[in-house]
Formats: structure tokens, sequence, C-alpha cells
């Protein structure tokens, strides 16, 4: 399995684009998690109508921070990041 790791902070623009293209993909072993920076647009509105595994809320942002508690929350062998 692969963890896909998608740290976010008011990406409302690109955030269905991206899960649309993470869950059209023909490789289907994978979960999904999002580490938000506490959004304040509908970013995590917006995830919540993908099959996401897990929605994380990261205070006092800091990217090896928020990536490192996106891989505490993974099951996957292999393990994926993004960041807008």
């Amino acid at each position: 399995m692969v963890s896909i790791i998608i740290r976010t902070k008011n990406e409302e623009r690109w955030i269905t684009p991206c899960l649309k293209g993470v869950f059209s993909q023909d490789y289907k072993d994978f979960e999904v998690i999002i580490v938000d920076n506490e959004s304040t647009d509908k970013t995590i509105e917006k995830a919540s109508q993908f099959n996401i595994d897990e929605i994380l809320t990261c205070k006092n942002y800091k990217p090896g921070f928020a990536l490192n508690m996106g891989i505490r929350a993974s099951k996957g062998e292999n393990i994926h990041h993004t960041s807008f």
C-alpha cells in the first residue's frame, strides 16, 4: 500500500482537481491522509467529498512537523507526499 499525504492550507481552489487525479488512477492500493493547517476556506469540506482515510489538523504549521504527523498516521509501506 502507498500512503499519499497531502498538506493543505486554504486550498479550496486546488483540492478537488488534486483528489480527482488521485482517485481516478488505475492503481488502487493507497490511502489518502490530509494534514491541514487550519484552513478557513472550504478545503476540508471539498476534501470530505472523497474517500479520505484521515484528516489531521496541524496547528503552528511547520512543513516537516506536518509531514511527520501524516507519516505517523499512515499505514502504507511507501509514502508519497505533496503540498500546495
